[in-house]
This record gives structure tokens, C-alpha cells and sequence, in this order.
């Protein structure tokens, strides 16, 4: 038999991984505030205030008490592995490279499962719009309009479309003006910035019994708490001959307000 012998490229074939960072344009405020041993990290919620046109008693409804009438939104934290086995002869063929590589690979794998967390939790909220059989700038304009009714602030606001639905959405005519004089989509095929939101064509966009979904919501209304990232733990498994390693974080993602989203869905 013919002495073979395989090498190992240093240049590598990576895994398909969507990351836009849409978590990175939500709630990021409250990391410094996880303390060692936290499982949750309450936020408080401000109640709404009264204008008055006259003074009013010192124990009249409308003046707002900061501690009772403050209510607590709280954020669970919970734990996110990626296991990897790293084999000793993938250490020795490659030089400890493929190794490292994952580790990139994985820091990548935890970013796209934090948009879906994101993106899934803004999706719990109750508001929505009518059902729609094809997506026009109706329906943008209709979560919009809803954004407004509920006293959302027109800034920082991210709108989340179903991969499957982006022939409908790039096929809107104010949405192609808007490319027309974008290039930076145009050329790296970055989000667009249209009426003050962010859009993501995304299929980390969760179906709903089978329908694609729309969310938009505001960024700064959804908290994403990110308390440990990439920490890795090591262990040698002597009867396989292999490092056992584990990629671990911390996080929680908490809509504060279903006030915060509108979603809709197709009919």
C-alpha cells in the first residue's frame, strides 16, 4: 500500500452561522448589576406620571411615590454550554489549530442564539396587527402606528422580518427607493434605516403554527444581560484520549413591557 499522508490547511471551511447582533441594540445597561451567586437581577419600572394645572395634596392619587408605586421587572439568568471534545490526534495533526478554530466557531454559534433569544422574547408580547396574506409597507406602517399609540419613542427601533417574507419586503416600493440610496446595503448588504427602525431579514424569526412572523419592537425596551461569555472548562478524559471542553455563559433577555412589541403573523 502506498504511503499516504494527509495535512491539515491552516485556512479553514466555517460553518454557516447567522450573526447580525441584533441583541447588541437591545437593553445591554444592566450586565455591571449581576453579582456573584445571582440568578436574576431585578429592574425597577418607573409608574407613569400626572400632569397637574394645580397643586394638589401631599396624599393625592396623582403624585407618584417612588417606592410604592415603583414596581420590580425581574430578568432570569440562566446557563448556555457548547460541548466540545477536543480528540488528541485532532491536536497533533492539526497543531492545536482545529481547536481554536471551534472556539471561534462557537463565539459566533452563541451570538446567533442570541438573536433568536431576542428576537423569540419580543415576539411574546400580546400587541399585534391584522393577519396579512402578503407583506406590504401596510403592515410596517401598521406596527409603526401601534409603536406610536403606545408612546414608544420613535429612536432605537428594531423591526425583525422572516427570511421567507424578504421577496415581499424587498419588493416594496418605498423600501427599493430607500436601497436605491442606501450603499451600504447596496455593497455589504448591511441593514436598512427606514421611518427610525432597524431592519433585520433574519430566519431566526420563529414560525408561528406554521405562519411567518413580523416583530418590531423597541431596542432599549428589550433587556439582554450578558454576566459571563465564552468561559471555558477543561477536562481530561483519559479512557478516550480526548480534552473535554466546555464553552459556557450567562445571560437572561426580558421584554420590560409588552408595551415595548407589536408582531404579526400571516394568515
Amino acid at each position: 500500500m502506498a504511503y499516504a499522508k494527509t495535512l491539515v490547511a491552516e485556512a479553514v471551511v466555517q460553518r454557516l452561522i447567522e450573526t447580525q447582533g441584533v441583541y447588541s441594540y437591545c437593553n445591554r445597561a444592566f450586565d455591571g448589576l449581576v453579582r456573584q451567586g445571582a440568578s436574576s437581577v431585578d429592574i425597577p419600572k418607573l409608574a407613569n406620571l400626572t400632569v397637574n394645572t394645580a397643586g394638589v395634596s401631599s396624599t393625592d392619587s396623582s403624585r407618584a411615590k417612588t417606592k410604592t408605586d415603583t414596581t420590580m421587572v425581574n430578568v432570569a439568568l440562566g446557563k448556555a454550554a457548547i460541548p466540545l471534545a477536543d480528540e488528541i490526534l485532532g491536536q497533533f495533526e492539526s497543531n492545536g489549530m482545529l481547536l481554536r478554530e471551534y472556539i471561534n466557531s462557537a463565539a459566533l454559534t452563541f451570538q446567533e442564539y442570541f438573536d433568536k433569544q431576542v428576537i423569540t422574547e419580543a415576539l411574546t408580547t400580546t400587541n399585534s396587527i391584522d393577519p396579512f396574506s402578503t407583506l406590504t409597507w401596510l403592515e410596517i406602517v401598521a406596527i409603526s402606528s401601534e409603536l406610536d399609540q403606545l408612546k414608544v419613542p420613535k429612536s432605537n427601533r428594531i423591526f425583525c422580518i422572516s427570511a421567507n417574507l424578504a421577496p415581499d419586503f424587498y419588493n416594496i416600493d418605498v423600501v427599493k427607493n430607500a436601497m436605491a440610496y442606501n450603499i451600504a446595503k447596496l455593497e455589504t448588504g448591511t441593514f436598512l434605516s427606514i421611518m427610525g427602525m432597524k431592519f433585520f431579514i433574519s430566519a431566526l424569526v420563529p414560525q408561528s403554527s406554521d405562519k411567518n412572523q413580523i416583530v418590531g419592537f423597541y431596542g432599549p425596551g428589550l433587556a439582554f444581560i450578558l454576566s459571563k461569555y465564552m468561559e471555558l472548562k477543561t477536562g481530561w478524559d483519559e479512557t478516550n484520549l480526548l480534552d473535554v471542553n466546555d464553552l459556557l455563559c450567562h445571560f437572561g433577555k426580558e421584554l420590560l413591557s409588552v408595551d415595548f412589541a407589536v408582531k404579526g403573523w400571516e394568515e
